[in-house]
């Protein structure tokens, strides 16, 4: 009898603790894995532009700096029309240097931003995993994370947009500089 009320207890016992654990919907949980691997790939794909923005934004500094010691160098009047061409060329290669800081500046804030959204998100995916966020309130998170993503998707499209018409005036400029003429005072004198 006594092995009777015992097992009674434990089975009784097993019975309600598994009440008390939530089941996780398997949608939920693919929709929430989905979400991670989409975030991840984003997030990837953003640092990979923010690495080729800065390679190019370096690129343009150095480019600058050279054609200004060599239009500096130039002394000769008969370098005055090389001299123009070369300081139009800076110019336009200083506006693009500075676009290219600007989007760096503005990565570095949405960079921020995305790294304390990823904490949330990982904070937010075990309460979910272990069945303490239940299936409606799942819902509306992965929805609100989804916005985010979105946002962030766009965004980074945009400054690949812009990325891209500034490097390819940049390299344009580039091309165009290194074919200006060669000043007088660098020429071999025999």
């Amino acid at each position: 009898m006594k092995t009777k009320a015992i097992l009674a207890f434990v089975v009784a016992g097993a019975l309600s603790f598994s009440s008390c654990t939530k089941k996780i919907d398997p949608k939920t949980v693919a929709d929430v894995n989905q979400f991670g691997t989409d975030w991840t790939a984003l997030g990837e794909k953003a640092t990979n532009w923010s690495n080729e923005l800065t390679a190019t934004t370096t690129q343009a500094k150095e480019f600058v700096a050279k054609q200004t010691e060599r239009m500096n160098s130039m002394t000769s009047p008969k370098d005055q029309a090389v001299k123009t061409q070369l300081a139009q060329s800076v110019q336009t290669a200083t506006e693009n240097a500075t676009k290219l800081e600007g989007m760096q500046n503005e990565f570095n804030t949405f960079k921020a931003t995305w790294d304390e959204t990823t904490q949330q998100f990982g904070q937010w995916k075990d309460k979910v995993m272990k069945g303490e966020i239940n299936a409606e309130e799942a819902a509306k998170g992965l929805a609100d994370f989804q916005t985010k993503m979105t946002a962030s998707q766009a965004q980074v499209e945009g400054w690949n947009a812009q990325y891209a018409e500034i490097k390819t005036a940049s390299e344009q400029n580039m091309a165009s500089a290194e074919t200006v003429g060669t000043p007088a005072e660098t020429t071999p004198k025999k």
